[in-house]
């Protein structure tokens, strides 16, 4: 299974994972990180040891969804993570993205996995009404 960490500014992340799992029920490999009240080393540690944890358990592979590219999140899992193939950060979550990670994850090779999470992100960014 392809497991999912949610890194973002204070609760945002912890939501996000909590309203999936409204929507669709309960949910396996979804979890959530907050940087609040953490350096960039707890913040890479946190993510190092999840890493471990799914190696450990035999995920296939691990989606790291950041709020905001450039900020303390994706820079600690940039660090934590490297260049491995089974690994994915991708900034700009929404709950689009989550629920198409948490439908797709089982039938979708990897790489194909991360391009449909980020067109379905941007698909997910529209204007609904107004001007």
């Amino acid at each position: 299974m392809i497991r999912a960490l949610v890194i973002t500014h204070g609760n945002i992340g912890a939501e996000l994972v909590r309203v999936t799992g409204l929507i669709l029920g309960p949910v396996e490999g979804l979890a959530a990180l907050s940087n609040s009240g953490k350096s960039l080393a707890d913040l890479r540690t946190a993510i190092t040891e999840w890493l471990a944890e799914g190696a450990a358990s035999g995920a296939t592979g691990g989606v790291i969804f950041v709020d905001d590219y450039g900020g303390s999140c994706a820079t600690a899992a940039q660090l934590a993570c490297g260049h491995e193939p089974d690994r994915a950060i991708l900034s700009g979550v929404n709950l689009a993205m989550l629920l198409g990670f948490l439908t797709w994850r089982e039938n979708d090779e990897f790489a194909e996995l991360v391009g449909r999470l980020v067109r379905k992100g941007r698909e997910a960014i529209t204007v609904v009404g107004g001007r």
